[in-house]
């Protein structure tokens, strides 16, 4: 991560707030704070109250080689994370970093703490030579209204559907 880079990821961003905001990797031990924002926000109802859902995934997204998890930390507290992971296609030269997950606490919104995890991921993805980085976000979500992703300089792309189907493996 370039100086610079670093600067704005760890709060230098110009913003209203005073309190720094510090980038690092997710540690097993943010589980109960990243269990609070889920809950907080009103996500995944299916996680067990206990953790053992959540705690499962993390283990292994933890040891995945093509994961990287990012928490912002402000105050001593987590704030935020985001999740992204690599892709190789066959037909590309280089990898793709897809973020599938950027969330941060009610009271961070609009105080750069999206924006300074969206930085610090775009930055491991240079690091990494991808030749490109994705966001997946519902048209439904509160980013995707406020234009959280195009104020970062990500365009949506209008020739490209993205079709699902879920899986029921047991």
């Amino acid at each position: 991560m370039t100086k610079k880079k670093a600067n704005k990821a760890n709060g230098k961003t110009g913003t209203k707030s005073r309190s720094k905001i510090r980038i690092r990797p997710l540690r097993p031990t943010d589980i109960e704070a990243i269990m609070r924002l889920h809950r907080e926000l009103g996500w995944n109802p299916a996680f067990q109250s206990d953790g053992s859902t959540l705690r499962q995934r993390l283990a292994a997204l933890i040891t995945e080689e093509t994961a990287l998890l990012l928490v912002a930390e402000i105050n001593g507290k987590v704030g935020g994370y985001i999740h992204g992971q690599t892709m190789t296609y066959l037909l590309f030269a280089g990898s793709e970093m897809m973020i599938t997950e950027v969330f941060v606490r009610e009271k961070y919104r609009d105080k750069g703490v999206g924006k300074a995890l969206m930085i610090a991921m775009e930055a491991e993805a240079a690091k990494q030579k991808c030749f490109r980085i994705s966001v997946m976000n519902s048209r439904q979500r509160d980013s995707y209204k406020r234009n959280f992703y195009p104020s970062q300089g990500y365009d949506e792309r209008d020739q490209t559907a993205v079709f699902s189907k879920r899986l029921d493996w047991g």
